[in-house]
């Protein structure tokens, strides 16, 4: 068993899992770094889940905690277990999906992980996962390592970081509670954690992975499997984007949170981006100067060209 020490407090959010739910909670319940304690919300289900969830609450009373809700969309669910059920004793927090599996070390490697710094910098430890067919047989490991590093010049326009991989720390807690986030104007929590971290802290990418992501058709986000797979994908967010301006809203959002507290080089660049009413000549010369990156050379190429069009920029 690993080290007792820090306490993991593991948020569920649930929305008609019956399929799944039992297998990833077995898996957490099986962790090497038995200090923990899950609290799920359930977000309105209509099927089996709330029962299954009555029944690991009545035989794990010291370990689950349950609360039943009306349905608010998975990116609201998790902002309220985060905002209003987080543990005062809590040390370290983890979000989990309905329908994965965890490797048994996950807790204790991410421990390990974070446990190397201290003070009161705001931590991320995040994998990458083992994608994995329904009935738990590997398919590849998702998303590539990032080849240019975690950054907030990153994280503005890309998001690496996988909700259920991630472990965050007690001053990353504290900074996500004090500043919430309209969800309307966010494209998932876990950029937001990536954004907020790596802006004001650290972001420890560990290149094994700690989930068996399941690939089924209900995922709300899933990996990329094929060729065609991924392009249909990036299609599909490239048509969102165009309409709704999703990056742009995000990073308003965060000017609008967390602007005044940024060190003066990211503030700059977060203005940078957010100026508004530019032509295509003056979307042309932002792009030739921004430093802003995404990982991939072919990704960088078409947010670019995005960019010029006028897809992204407002």
């Amino acid at each position: 068993m690993g080290e007792q020490h820090g306490k993991v407090q593991i948020l569920v959010s649930t929305y008609n899992g019956e399929k799944y739910l039992a297998e990833q909670l077995d898996s957490l319940l099986e962790q090497t770094h038995s200090h923990f304690f899950i609290t799920i919300r359930d977000d309105g289900s209509s099927d089996s889940t709330t029962a299954i969830i009555y029944e690991y609450v009545t035989n794990y009373p010291n370990k689950i905690e349950a609360l039943y809700e009306k349905n608010i969309g998975v990116i609201a669910s998790f902002f309220e277990l985060l905002s209003g059920y987080t543990h005062d004793d809590t040390d370290y927090v983890c979000f989990c999906d309905q329908d994965d599996v965890w490797m048994p070390d996950k807790l204790e490697r991410g421990l390990c992980s974070l446990s190397e710094f201290s003070g009161d910098i705001p931590l991320m430890h995040l994998t990458p996962t083992l994608m994995v067919d329904e009935t738990l047989q590997p398919l590849n490991c998702w998303p590539p390592a990032p080849q240019r590093g975690p950054s907030f010049l990153n994280a503005l326009i890309e998001n690496i970081a996988v909700g259920a991989t991630l472990m965050i720390n007690r001053p990353a807690i504290d900074m996500m509670r004090h500043k919430v986030p309209c969800p309307q104007n966010i494209v998932m929590h876990d950029w937001w954690v990536y954004l907020v971290v790596s802006a004001f802290g650290k972001v420890i990418y560990d290149e094994n992975p700690s989930i068996y992501y399941r690939q089924h058709q209900n995922n709300v986000v899933g990996g990329q499997q094929g060729f065609v797979d991924k392009w249909v994908k990036k299609w599909s967010s490239y048509k969102k984007h165009r309409a709704q301006k999703v990056l742009w809203n995000q990073a308003r959002e965060f000017e609008c949170c967390w602007g005044e507290r940024l060190p003066p080089e990211l503030k700059v660049e977060l203005h940078r981006f957010l100026l508004p009413d530019r032509g295509f000549l003056k979307r042309t010369k932002y792009v030739l100067s921004t430093p802003l990156y995404r990982q991939s050379t072919l990704d960088n190429l078409v947010l670019r060209l995005m960019m010029i069009r006028g897809d992204i920029l407002k």
